[in-house]
């Protein structure tokens, strides 16, 4: 019988592709770094370095163990080799065009990026927590990483209010970029308020915070997420999810995946 966290977890998950949003948050799925892991050969990965991208076992092997993103509870990851195949249900429209960079760099299904690899887990910070911490690792040879990166830090500038379309409604997206130390060869945080309206006709308001660490050929991220439903504009304002608590776990992945890059 699932729990009532678990029930409550599960819900929030139906609703992520409403928001144009990863689904992976389920309490399913194999444990970070365990099966592809114990196939990796961490010499070969150092002699390498930045010669060629890392295969999608190496990125499964580069997320986080529960022992090393201490207090939160890993409830599923998995990897892939290869961009994620087209869907014409996940399929979304931008206006600037440019600006789909935001929402696409910290979702696991992203056919547009063309990475090599990717590999991605879900977490929640303590027993309560209702929405997820969303790890997302895609790998590429080292100069698209960078134009990559290039391509987010101008998006994060020039995209202060966009607007967004999917199968499931439209929305409207405020952007504001963060302070963010010194991670990785170059890192960029940012936070998303989305104020979306489903066909259906509902209307509420969606938070993302995302940190995003480029090490060589790695693009890591981290994503908090918070759905508010239909709150009033006044109370929105006086909300918006702060990385501190995840400050460590971050740092720790950025270590992790630049030693798996070997930058």
């Amino acid at each position: 019988m699932l729990t009532r966290k678990v029930r409550r977890r599960l819900s929030a998950a139906t609703l992520l592709p409403l928001l144009g949003l990863s689904t992976a948050c389920s309490d399913a799925g194999s444990p970070a770094g365990t099966a592809e892991a114990a196939g990796r050969n961490p010499v070969a990965t150092e002699t390498r370095g930045h010669a060629a991208p890392l295969t999608a076992a190496e990125l499964k092997a580069a997320l986080l163990t529960e022992a090393e993103a201490k207090g939160f509870t890993i409830t599923g990851s998995d990897s892939r080799a290869g961009a994620a195949a087209a869907d014409g249900r996940a399929a979304e429209a931008g206006e600037p065009t440019a600006c789909l960079v935001l929402r696409r760099t910290p979702s696991e299904n992203a056919p547009e990026r063309g990475e090599s690899a990717a590999a991605w887990s879900t977490m929640y910070l303590g027993d309560g927590a209702l929405w997820p911490r969303q790890t997302v690792l895609t790998s590429y040879p080292v100069d698209t990483a960078r134009a990559r990166m290039a391509e987010l830090r101008r998006a994060v500038k020039a995209c202060g209010r966009f607007h967004v379309r999917n199968a499931y409604g439209t929305g409207s997206v405020t952007t504001e970029t963060l302070p963010v130390p010194a991670l990785g060869e170059e890192a960029v945080r940012y936070r998303m308020l989305t104020r979306t309206k489903l066909r259906s006709g509902d209307r509420g308001y969606h938070y993302a915070l995302v940190t995003v660490v480029r090490a060589g050929g790695v693009i890591a991220s981290v994503r908090t997420s918070d759905a508010l439903g239909p709150f009033p504009a006044e109370q929105v304002k006086g909300f918006a999810p702060e990385p501190g608590p995840d400050e460590p776990m971050t740092a720790v992945l950025a270590e992790k995946v630049s030693k798996a890059a070997g930058a």
